[in-house]
């Protein structure tokens, strides 16, 4: 399928796209079973990073009435990905590290393995395993360094300074963010341009170096503007009403207000916690976001074959 091939191939360059063309193929319900799965799969991975979670779901659940098919199983390290990531967002966290663990049994190759890697030690960060996370992107680091995988390096490096951003290390965030602002604009990765462009304006803030806020808000305002992810739009909000309390700018009302509406669009509980830990202070804002700790169980007729990770 034409539309199935160029749907794939925006995936690493406008996701959102992705999603269009998928949206006009009136006449997926006909597809044989193995472009269905395909076209569900593109669609998880899309959505993904465009961070629309209720369609990660509604395809998941296609994905896995389909769990005996060939096609599936080929691609099982993928889907499993895909689950891990949407359970780890969603507060699920012992069910994506569980996922995690079973797409690397069947992963196929170094860069799926890489990825796995990388996406287990973002969940041992939400738990506060910083140790055992930091472990894991070192593991993930040497197998990119291999693969000359610009990308995933700027990954590692933009999620080794969340990590430091954590401990309260902004110097080290901010040379960790710089690293991995380098490596996305090198590779022309939107979606990780505007992760870690946040990230460092986030840093200024904390540190007040409102003449580097000012030097890079204008370009990631831009960026984030275009790109269909509600989440990082609310984060940087936040990150601006902050910015403009600095600057001797009380939020109105009505702003405040806005701000709160939009808390409920932030990516996870651990962006929520890291809002509530030096935004919401410097707003005049309550705190708003639950425990870290309190993670949830997730329930689900096909998790259990998850969990017993015995595809043959």
């Amino acid at each position: 399928m034409d539309l199935l091939k160029e749907a794939q191939d925006y995936l690493s360059v406008k996701p959102s796209h992705t999603l269009l063309i998928l949206d006009s193929m009136e006449s997926r319900e006909a597809l044989p079973t193995a472009l269905k799965i395909r076209w569900h799969i593109i669609r998880v991975r899309a959505s993904v990073t465009t961070n629309q979670l209720g369609l990660v779901e509604q395809s998941l659940g296609q994905l896995f009435s389909y769990d005996s098919h060939p096609y599936f199983n080929e691609r099982l390290p993928t889907v499993l990905s895909a689950l891990g990531i949407w359970l780890r967002r969603k507060g699920h966290f012992k069910e994506s590290d569980t996922s995690l663990i079973c797409a690397l049994k069947y992963a196929q190759g170094e860069r799926q393995r890489l990825l796995l890697i990388n996406s287990r030690a973002l969940v041992a960060r939400h738990f506060g395993k910083h140790e055992q996370a930091t472990k894991l992107y070192k593991q993930a680091e040497e197998i990119a360094l291999r693969l000359k995988d610009q990308s995933m390096l700027a990954t590692i490096n933009n999620n080794l300074g969340a990590i430091a951003l954590d401990l309260g290390d902004y110097n080290l965030a901010e040379a960790q963010f710089r690293l991995a602002l380098m490596g996305y604009q090198n590779v022309a990765k939107r979606s990780g341009h505007i992760t870690t462009g946040i990230n460092l304006l986030f840093v200024f803030v904390l540190k007040g170096e409102l003449i580097n806020f000012q030097r890079l808000y204008g370009p990631i305002s831009t960026l984030t503007d275009a790109f269909p992810n509600q989440s990082k739009k609310a984060f940087l909000a936040w990150i601006h009403a902050a910015y403009r309390v600095k600057q001797g700018a009380l939020p109105s009302k009505n702003q405040i207000a806005q701000l709160e509406t939009s808390y409920a669009q932030l990516e996870s509980s651990k962006v929520k916690q890291l809002v509530d830990m030096h935004l919401a202070p410097i707003l005049g804002v309550e705190p708003q976001s639950p425990k870290l700790s309190s993670s949830r169980d997730f329930q689900s007729d096909w998790f259990g074959k998850v969990s017993q990770c015995n595809w043959q």
